[in-house]
């Protein structure tokens, strides 16, 4: 299971990275999203702070990827996303700050609504 994680702040890709690592995710940690959209093949989940730096917001990475692998499980970060109880269709919101159970519960509503 490949995972793409896409955070500027170094203290949260720490926890989230480590957190997917122990749960059994390959992860690629990646600054912004230009360098989310390069390299070859999609991953099975994108987990992405929705505020980037540069030119591409998490949700424009999230659809854009999306094209290249439509059943990928995405997980937005943010500490201001205005309508959390609607993320769109295989995407789950996931507040910051959160903890553990608080981002492998998004994981898993992320997966699950790909599913169906």
């Amino acid at each position: 299971m490949k995972a793409l994680l896409v955070e500027d702040d170094a203290a949260i890709a720490l926890v989230v990275e480590t957190v997917l690592q122990r749960e059994g995710w390959t992860v690629r940690h990646v600054l912004d999203g230009l360098a989310a959209l390069e390299g070859d093949g999609a991953p099975d989940l994108l987990v992405t702070d929705l505020n980037l730096p540069g030119a591409r917001n998490g949700l424009e990475i999230a659809h854009l990827l999306r094209e290249r692998s439509p059943q990928m499980a995405v997980v937005l970060m943010s500490g201001d996303y205005e309508d959390r109880d609607t993320a769109p269709h295989g995407m789950a919101v996931l507040p910051k700050p959160f903890r553990r159970a608080g981002l492998l519960a998004a994981i898993a509503q992320a997966t699950d609504a790909i599913r169906t």
